[in-house]
């Protein structure tokens, strides 16, 4: 199919009638109309409602939108390559952050690279861990900044981890009286109120119910900011990641380092697409990042490869 009619189709949508879309394009109406058969004809199915005053996306006419705006901004992105000499200076920098990941170094690289590659355009994109894997892997970003426990994907390149730590994050004055240990075990915890991540809770009932220990967490949420706030508030005790209440500003916040557990905890992990599927303008932008912040990236990871 010619790549035009995704970039028309797009045009047609956005805007709401082959009348408006023809006049912006200067393209005949009839042209467009059969454009449009000729789309519904490959994939088999209706992309607009008929009769409508408006042009109404069917259920296939929306799929078909969101995968032709990606498709177009591809083409776009390689045509940028290619003319800027293959140096990155040009196309799309887009990258996925977690929620849970809110670091000011992060922002603080991408002004330095928007500095140097003044020419590139940046998009970040926020969503939870499998929502961010699922468009790593569609290749609608192409690194993501992560807290993970680990990567299974085979076609998926984890350039950088480092471990964290399970830590029990209390406000002063509110719980631990008197305690001056660095450490706590489960049992003390367990009849206290605690703030927990919503997808860690399993592992957590799993881990107390092995030392004979019952969970009944206080507050239970998506987000860890949320976790680490009713610790704030000297409501409860968050279990989270060291690293992260860190990310996050949580540096107010006491902890004590959990002990007698063997609970995975999720690290702080870049992963990106494998070297043949990444274009040079994300890989300048991973190479400024070791630069700055000393990540330990796989020897050679930068390097061109040559046809």
């Amino acid at each position: 199919m010619n790549l035009s009619y995704y970039a028309n189709y797009i045009t047609i949508v956005e805007e709401g009638s082959l009348t408006a879309a023809s006049r912006k394009l200067r393209i005949a109406q009839p042209a467009l109309s059969n454009q449009i058969k000729a789309l519904e004809t490959a994939y088999g199915a209706r992309l607009f409602y008929r009769g409508a005053r408006k042009l109404e996306l069917t259920d296939a006419g929306r799929i078909l939108y969101q995968k032709a705006k990606w498709m177009v901004e591809v083409e776009t992105e390689a045509r940028n390559e290619i003319t800027s000499g293959f140096g990155g200076t040009k196309g799309t920098l887009r990258i996925g952050i977690s929620s849970s990941f809110e670091n000011e170094r992060l922002m603080d690289a991408l002004l330095a690279f928007s500095e140097r590659y003044p020419d590139t355009e940046i998009s970040v994109f926020e969503a939870d861990v499998p929502e961010l894997l699922k468009k790593l892997q569609n290749g609608q970003v192409e690194a993501i900044f992560v807290r993970l426990i680990r990567n299974d994907a085979e076609n998926l390149d984890v350039l950088y981890t480092h471990p964290d730590t399970l830590i029990a994050a209390y406000r002063d004055g509110a719980f631990f009286e008197g305690d001056r240990s660095e450490t706590v075990s489960l049992e003390t915890l367990s009849p206290l109120p605690l703030s927990l991540m919503e997808r860690s809770v399993p592992a957590f009932e799993a881990a107390f119910k092995e030392q004979g220990l019952s969970l009944s967490p206080k507050y239970v949420s998506t987000r860890m900011q949320i976790a680490l706030n009713w610790a704030r508030a000297g409501k409860a005790v968050a279990l989270v990641p060291k690293g992260a209440a860190e990310e996050l500003g949580f540096c107010d916040l006491k902890h004590k380092t959990v002990s007698e557990t063997e609970l995975l905890v999720p690290a702080l992990t870049i992963i990106a697409q494998k070297r043949k599927y990444r274009s040079r303008v994300v890989n300048n932008f991973l190479a400024l990042l070791s630069d700055r912040e000393g990540f330990v990236y796989r020897e050679s990871i930068f390097e061109d490869n040559h046809l």
